[in-house]
């Protein structure tokens, strides 16, 4: 609660800023310097709550400078709590920023802008529940890519059930509807799921989420997916002052630069982290992602229709003082696609610092 502020820069070395082909092409190296600073408020108004956040920060490139743009992401919540439990969380957020150049498959700018707003209904506590909210989800692209541009409602509804000694079981129906207007498509997804979350011990947590999956679209060349979708995380620190957290997700996206329609995408996720000291930390990660591309060839003609992205990096974190921390992330990242089309890879490293006041 109260105001608090935070100062950074980020230094970021990308040796393939336009992600071309380098094994055919020779890619362009480039330094982005990121000055930001995030500004936090909450205000507690008898039991309700108010929070704010603000982050504000300016991508420059050394040698590129027709890439630099403008970074923000902003969001404001409240918490009204009534009754015994129960509370409603109303939202709104605002995030601008540049579109990788991986989506995008030419080396044109593109300033993307994502609004939402919504609320949340959550009554938990030991024995039965309901759960609901709404969220309206608006991306909004330049002109050359507003084909893209999209509108989504998101509806939930659901019963939930706590017992401590058992955990919080979720029972839910999830409506999404996807409104592309340039292209005149909209996709409804349908999902009925179970959620699923539990510490274990002090040491482990499990979330777990299982839904079937419903799509169909205005087009029947995009035609229509029945599966199963899941988001799955285990985390543990049996060992001492070694934390491990295995991740796995199988989900709609419906917001792409690829696809006309939506995609439907698998990623797996490992990361450990390891405490040196009570100042220092290092970690490693890998992820793996292959996105299926639903799309409609007389609307947006593309030659992919399904990629494969890979990271992996390893990362170390510092403490300074009390206010100030620094961090050192490297990764290498490499896309494949199933028509060798658009494919790249190169490595990152960013060095970053921050200071609270």
């Amino acid at each position: 609660m109260g105001l608090q502020a935070t100062a950074g820069l980020d230094l970021l070395y990308d040796d393939n800023v336009y992600r071309v082909d380098d094994r055919i092409e020779d890619p362009t190296k480039d330094l982005i310097v990121t000055p930001w600073v995030e500004l936090t408020y909450g205000k507690p108004i008898g039991r309700h709550d108010l929070l704010f956040r603000g982050q504000i920060g300016y991508d420059r490139f050394i040698s590129e400078g027709q890439r630099s743009k403008l970074r923000l992401d902003t969001e404001a919540k409240a918490v009204i709590r009534f009754g015994a439990t129960c509370s409603i969380t109303p939202m709104a957020s605002y995030r601008q920023q540049r579109a990788d150049y991986g989506d995008l498959n030419q080396q044109t700018e593109n300033l993307q802008r994502f609004t939402a707003f919504g609320a949340e209904l959550g009554c938990e506590r030991p024995g039965l529940f309901p759960v609901a909210s709404y969220r309206r989800d608006l991306t909004r692209n330049d002109d050359a890519f507003d084909y893209a541009d999209q509108t989504s409602d998101t509806y939930l509804a659901g019963v939930g059930y706590n017992m401590p000694s058992l955990g919080t079981v979720t029972a839910f129906y999830e409506r999404v509807n996807s409104d592309r207007g340039k292209l005149g498509i909209e996709n409804r997804t349908n999902s009925y799921g179970v959620r699923f979350k539990r510490a274990v011990s002090p040491i482990t947590q499990i979330d777990a989420e299982v839904r079937w999956l419903n799509v169909d679209s205005d087009s029947a060349a995009v035609g229509s997916y029945d599966g199963l979708g899941w988001d799955l995380s285990l985390s543990s620190s049996i060992v001492p002052r070694l934390k491990l957290t295995a991740t796995t997700e199988r989900s709609i996206v419906n917001d792409s630069l690829i696809a006309s329609g939506f995609a439907i995408r698998t990623r797996y996720r490992l990361q450990g982290e390891f405490a040196i000291s009570e100042l220092t930390s290092v970690g490693l990660y890998g992820e793996w992602e292959r996105r299926k591309f639903r799309q409609d060839a007389a609307l947006r003609p593309f030659s992919i229709t399904a990629d494969r992205n890979q990271r992996f990096g390893a990362l170390l974190k510092r403490k300074l003082t009390d206010r100030a921390d620094i961090t050192l992330d490297a990764q290498h990242y490499k896309r494949r696609t199933d028509t060798d089309v658009a494919e790249f890879s190169g490595t990152q490293v960013t060095l970053g610092a921050a200071f609270r006041f």
